[in-house]
């Protein structure tokens, strides 16, 4: 995906790119600005180096089966910082379905940063020719639950489960979302 410059609701510039290895350092620094509840939320509980183990996978892909889009700030704007990352792999027992997560620094949520990166990552899992785009949430996680609804993502709830998996068929996503693929 090449750079690209974008507005986020209340006008904010940002750029969205593919990541790249030389993002290590950048991703650790803003998985360390992560809040205990966005990490529990991302780890479904605590993790042991959180920042250094989550930046060093996303910085070191396989491109064959993986693809990570990071927002960050505008070119100029020394030293460059990472906002925010999403990232989708593809399930090795149903190649035509990709499993995604997602995260936004702390202090930038609410401004439809987390929103923009699903709907670009759900254009690269269209362009890789995936059908589906599954992802594990928290039931307490209220943004998230939202937001993949309003994606088109259906709940399938497990009994008992703290966590519930979420699924959008890419083929019947809703009118709106579609226009949103459209327009990036």
């Amino acid at each position: 995906m090449p750079d690209r410059e974008i507005a986020l609701r209340e006008g904010a510039h940002i750029i969205l790119r593919s990541v790249r290895r030389d993002d290590e350092a950048r991703l650790r620094a803003m998985f360390a600005q992560a809040s205990p509840e966005d990490i529990h939320y991302r780890c479904f509980g605590a993790m042991h180096d959180f920042a250094g183990h989550m930046a060093k996978r996303l910085a070191h892909l396989d491109p064959k089966t993986e693809v990570a889009l990071v927002a960050t700030t505008l070119p100029g704007q020394t030293p460059e910082e990472i906002l925010g990352a999403v990232h989708i792999v593809q399930d090795p027992n149903a190649l035509d379905t990709a499993e995604f997560d997602i995260m936004v620094r702390s202090d930038l949520k609410q401004h439809g940063l987390g929103y923009r990166l699903m709907t670009e990552i759900l254009q690269c899992a269209r362009q890789r020719g995936l059908e589906a785009v599954t992802g594990d949430i928290l039931r307490d996680n209220f943004a998230m639950l939202q937001m993949a609804q309003e994606l088109g993502f259906k709940t399938e709830i497990a009994e008992g489960a703290d966590a519930v998996r979420v699924k959008v068929t890419l083929a019947e996503l809703p009118a709106f979302a579609e226009a949103e693929l459209r327009s990036s």
